[in-house]
């Protein structure tokens, strides 16, 4: 079941079942792009805390999404009556275990220490695990978020006062 979510948009309201995940998307890039920041400046024990703080936080948010994807949306998909629509969740499930994997190598490699120690082969890492996950970000904007949009529009929840 797809979760009930609505939008304010130019006073209007406006329901989308991938509005939640494309927002989701964007902080998630501006937190992969503040990442691939600090790993292409000058390396001191401070930034490499940050880098840390920045790589933990980047973890959480990809961790909720992905849960909230795995949880309705993926299912959807791979339910479609339409060939196409499956195929298309399935390849795409199915890569975000690589990606995923890669994320998990990234995330528990890179403490503190390690990048302070190996600052070039931190950037390079950097660069490797946040150029995937952009890809990914956009191939899911792009061919599996119109899908999910198509198949089933949400109603628009009512404002519940507080």
């Amino acid at each position: 079941m797809l979760p009930r979510v609505s939008y304010r948009c130019h006073g209007q309201e406006a329901a989308m079942p991938t509005r939640k995940f494309r927002e989701e998307h964007d902080r998630i890039l501006r937190q992969a792009s503040a990442i691939a920041g600090l790993a292409n400046g000058r390396m001191t024990r401070d930034a490499a805390d940050e880098a840390r703080a920045a790589i933990l936080g980047l973890d959480r948010l990809l961790v909720e999404h992905l849960t909230a994807e795995d949880e309705w949306m993926y299912p959807l998909l791979m339910a479609s009556p339409d060939e196409s629509v499956r195929g298309a969740a399935t390849e795409c499930f199915g890569d975000m275990g690589g990606i995923r994997g890669a994320w998990d190598a990234y995330r528990e490699l890179w403490t503190s220490e390690a990048i302070l120690e190996a600052p070039i082969r931190f950037r390079a890492a950097t660069d490797g695990v946040i150029g995937a996950l952009a890809m990914r970000v956009e191939r899911e904007n792009v061919e599996l978020y119109p899908l999910v949009d198509h198949m089933s529009p949400l109603p628009a929840e009512e404002d519940q006062a507080a």
